[in-house]
Protein backbone atom coordinates (compact mmCIF):
# COMPACT_ATOMS: atom_id res chain seq x y z
CA UNK A 1 0.00 0.00 0.00
CA UNK A 2 1.37 3.24 -1.09
CA UNK A 3 2.07 6.40 1.03
CA UNK A 4 -0.51 7.05 3.54
CA UNK A 5 -3.49 7.17 1.06
CA UNK A 6 -7.06 6.32 2.46
CA UNK A 7 -7.34 2.10 1.66
CA UNK A 8 -10.81 2.62 1.07
CA UNK A 9 -9.42 4.53 -2.37
CA UNK A 10 -7.05 1.72 -3.77
CA UNK A 11 -8.87 -1.25 -3.53
CA UNK A 12 -8.13 -3.89 -0.96
CA UNK A 13 -8.96 -7.17 0.51
CA UNK A 14 -8.84 -6.19 3.95
CA UNK A 15 -10.50 -2.43 3.53
CA UNK A 16 -13.51 -2.10 5.25
CA UNK A 17 -14.49 1.01 3.72
CA UNK A 18 -13.61 -1.32 0.20
CA UNK A 19 -16.01 -4.36 1.47
CA UNK A 20 -18.93 -2.06 2.23
CA UNK A 21 -18.37 0.10 -1.03
CA UNK A 22 -19.28 -3.29 -3.16
CA UNK A 23 -21.71 -4.22 -1.02
CA UNK A 24 -24.12 -1.74 -2.56
CA UNK A 25 -26.54 -3.49 -5.11
CA UNK A 26 -26.82 -3.52 -8.74
CA UNK A 27 -29.63 -4.25 -11.16
CA UNK A 28 -28.82 -6.51 -13.53
CA UNK A 29 -30.02 -9.39 -15.73
CA UNK A 30 -28.74 -12.80 -17.25
CA UNK A 31 -28.34 -13.08 -21.04
CA UNK A 32 -27.94 -16.78 -20.64
CA UNK A 33 -29.60 -19.68 -18.03
CA UNK A 34 -27.55 -19.71 -15.94
CA UNK A 35 -26.98 -23.68 -13.70
CA UNK A 36 -27.23 -23.69 -10.07
CA UNK A 37 -27.55 -20.20 -9.54
CA UNK A 38 -31.17 -19.59 -8.75
CA UNK A 39 -30.15 -18.44 -5.17
CA UNK A 40 -29.20 -15.27 -6.69
CA UNK A 41 -33.22 -14.66 -7.52
CA UNK A 42 -34.84 -14.33 -4.00
CA UNK A 43 -38.43 -15.03 -5.66
CA UNK A 44 -37.44 -17.93 -7.56
CA UNK A 45 -37.69 -21.90 -6.03
CA UNK A 46 -35.79 -22.98 -9.33
CA UNK A 47 -32.49 -24.12 -8.76
CA UNK A 48 -31.32 -22.79 -12.27
CA UNK A 49 -31.42 -19.06 -12.87
CA UNK A 50 -33.71 -18.95 -15.58
CA UNK A 51 -32.46 -16.92 -18.62
CA UNK A 52 -33.49 -13.17 -18.31
CA UNK A 53 -34.03 -12.89 -14.75
CA UNK A 54 -34.21 -9.16 -13.24
CA UNK A 55 -32.05 -8.97 -10.08
CA UNK A 56 -30.58 -6.80 -7.63
CA UNK A 57 -27.40 -8.10 -6.36
CA UNK A 58 -24.15 -7.01 -4.56
CA UNK A 59 -21.97 -5.32 -6.73
CA UNK A 60 -18.86 -7.74 -5.85
CA UNK A 61 -20.69 -10.31 -7.15
CA UNK A 62 -21.88 -8.81 -10.67
CA UNK A 63 -17.74 -7.52 -10.98
CA UNK A 64 -16.59 -11.44 -10.49
CA UNK A 65 -19.44 -12.61 -12.99
CA UNK A 66 -18.54 -9.69 -15.43
CA UNK A 67 -14.50 -10.03 -15.31
CA UNK A 68 -13.99 -12.91 -17.92
CA UNK A 69 -14.49 -12.97 -21.82
CA UNK A 70 -18.04 -14.22 -21.36
CA UNK A 71 -20.28 -11.78 -19.54
CA UNK A 72 -22.48 -13.85 -17.52
CA UNK A 73 -24.64 -11.02 -16.05
CA UNK A 74 -25.24 -7.41 -18.05
CA UNK A 75 -25.08 -4.81 -15.62
CA UNK A 76 -27.33 -1.28 -15.52
CA UNK A 77 -26.47 1.76 -13.62
CA UNK A 78 -28.00 2.49 -10.57
CA UNK A 79 -30.81 5.20 -10.32
CA UNK A 80 -28.49 7.46 -8.16
CA UNK A 81 -25.87 7.43 -11.23
CA UNK A 82 -28.35 8.19 -13.82
CA UNK A 83 -28.78 11.06 -16.05
CA UNK A 84 -31.41 12.39 -14.02
CA UNK A 85 -29.43 12.50 -10.87
CA UNK A 86 -26.47 13.61 -12.80
CA UNK A 87 -28.23 16.55 -13.42
CA UNK A 88 -29.44 17.54 -10.07
CA UNK A 89 -26.32 17.10 -8.87
CA UNK A 90 -24.63 19.36 -11.63
CA UNK A 91 -27.27 22.16 -10.71
CA UNK A 92 -26.89 22.31 -6.94
CA UNK A 93 -24.51 19.48 -5.50
CA UNK A 94 -25.22 21.26 -2.01
CA UNK A 95 -28.18 20.74 -1.19
CA UNK A 96 -27.99 17.03 -2.16
CA UNK A 97 -28.47 14.57 0.38
CA UNK A 98 -25.52 12.97 -0.77
CA UNK A 99 -25.54 9.60 2.44
CA UNK A 100 -29.57 8.81 0.87
CA UNK A 101 -27.74 8.82 -2.61
CA UNK A 102 -25.49 6.14 -1.20
CA UNK A 103 -22.88 5.97 1.61
CA UNK A 104 -20.02 5.53 -0.14
CA UNK A 105 -21.67 7.06 -2.90
CA UNK A 106 -17.73 8.57 -4.59
CA UNK A 107 -15.85 5.34 -4.03
CA UNK A 108 -18.94 3.25 -6.15
CA UNK A 109 -18.89 5.53 -8.15
CA UNK A 110 -15.38 4.88 -9.64
CA UNK A 111 -15.98 1.16 -9.88
CA UNK A 112 -19.47 1.66 -12.12
CA UNK A 113 -16.79 3.63 -14.45
CA UNK A 114 -15.31 0.68 -15.82
CA UNK A 115 -18.52 -1.46 -16.47
CA UNK A 116 -20.29 1.52 -18.30
CA UNK A 117 -19.24 2.27 -21.71
CA UNK A 118 -21.56 4.71 -22.98
CA UNK A 119 -22.15 6.66 -19.39
CA UNK A 120 -18.10 6.03 -17.67
CA UNK A 121 -16.96 9.29 -18.44
CA UNK A 122 -20.06 11.34 -17.44
CA UNK A 123 -19.80 9.46 -14.31
CA UNK A 124 -16.54 10.41 -13.33
CA UNK A 125 -16.94 13.83 -14.45
CA UNK A 126 -20.23 13.96 -12.28
CA UNK A 127 -18.24 12.80 -9.00
CA UNK A 128 -15.94 15.18 -9.27
CA UNK A 129 -17.74 18.17 -10.00
CA UNK A 130 -19.86 16.95 -6.92
CA UNK A 131 -16.36 16.75 -4.54
CA UNK A 132 -15.79 20.26 -5.83
CA UNK A 133 -18.60 21.70 -5.29
CA UNK A 134 -19.45 20.64 -1.88
CA UNK A 135 -16.02 20.22 -0.33
CA UNK A 136 -15.88 23.77 1.11
CA UNK A 137 -18.78 23.27 2.69
CA UNK A 138 -17.48 20.81 4.32
CA UNK A 139 -14.12 22.70 4.92
CA UNK A 140 -16.27 25.74 6.28
CA UNK A 141 -18.60 22.99 8.46
CA UNK A 142 -15.79 21.84 10.57
CA UNK A 143 -14.19 24.86 11.14
CA UNK A 144 -16.82 26.87 12.17
CA UNK A 145 -19.49 24.22 14.20
CA UNK A 146 -20.16 23.72 17.59
CA UNK A 147 -19.95 20.12 19.15
CA UNK A 148 -23.69 20.09 19.22
CA UNK A 149 -23.95 20.52 15.81
CA UNK A 150 -21.76 17.55 14.30
CA UNK A 151 -24.32 15.25 13.74
CA UNK A 152 -26.58 17.40 11.75
CA UNK A 153 -23.50 19.03 9.91
CA UNK A 154 -23.11 15.04 8.36
CA UNK A 155 -26.03 14.19 8.13
CA UNK A 156 -26.04 14.54 4.47
CA UNK A 157 -22.63 13.54 3.46
CA UNK A 158 -21.06 9.75 1.92
CA UNK A 159 -18.68 8.46 4.21
CA UNK A 160 -15.52 10.09 2.55
CA UNK A 161 -17.06 13.68 3.43
CA UNK A 162 -17.53 12.53 6.72
CA UNK A 163 -14.11 11.48 7.23
CA UNK A 164 -12.76 14.73 6.04
CA UNK A 165 -15.19 16.52 7.95
CA UNK A 166 -13.80 14.92 10.92
CA UNK A 167 -10.25 15.27 10.10
CA UNK A 168 -10.88 19.24 9.98
CA UNK A 169 -13.15 19.46 12.83
CA UNK A 170 -9.77 17.51 15.01
CA UNK A 171 -7.45 19.86 13.33
CA UNK A 172 -9.46 22.98 14.08
CA UNK A 173 -9.63 22.18 18.03
CA UNK A 174 -6.15 21.21 17.99
CA UNK A 175 -5.56 24.68 16.87
CA UNK A 176 -7.37 26.29 18.67
CA UNK A 177 -6.05 24.11 21.91
CA UNK A 178 -3.23 24.98 21.22
CA UNK A 179 -3.70 28.76 20.82
CA UNK A 180 -4.75 28.72 24.64
CA UNK A 181 -2.08 26.63 26.21
CA UNK A 182 -4.71 23.65 26.42
CA UNK A 183 -2.54 20.89 24.87
CA UNK A 184 1.37 20.42 23.92
CA UNK A 185 1.76 21.62 27.75
CA UNK A 186 5.79 19.90 28.96
CA UNK A 187 4.80 17.89 32.06
CA UNK A 188 7.21 15.41 34.21
CA UNK A 189 7.69 12.15 32.45
CA UNK A 190 5.70 9.34 34.40
CA UNK A 191 8.47 7.56 35.25
CA UNK A 192 10.90 10.77 36.41
CA UNK A 193 7.74 11.31 38.93
CA UNK A 194 7.54 7.80 40.03
CA UNK A 195 11.59 7.85 40.74
CA UNK A 196 10.96 11.14 42.64
CA UNK A 197 8.13 9.54 44.57
CA UNK A 198 10.21 6.73 45.36
CA UNK A 199 13.25 8.51 46.69
CA UNK A 200 11.20 11.40 48.61
CA UNK A 201 9.92 7.82 50.46
CA UNK A 202 13.39 6.66 50.86
CA UNK A 203 14.21 9.62 52.43
CA UNK A 204 11.76 9.80 55.21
Amino acid sequence: MAGKQNPSYMPNYFSIDDILATQERVPCSNPLELKDLGFLDPGSDDKHLAQGSKLEIPYWIVDGMRAGKLKYLNMYLPRSYKEIYREILLADANVVDLHKLGPYFYEFGLYLIKHSVEEGDLIGETISSTFRTRFLNILNAAQNCRDEEKLKETDKMDELERKLFKMGYKKRNDIVGWMNRDVYQIKTASAVSSFKKRKVANIS
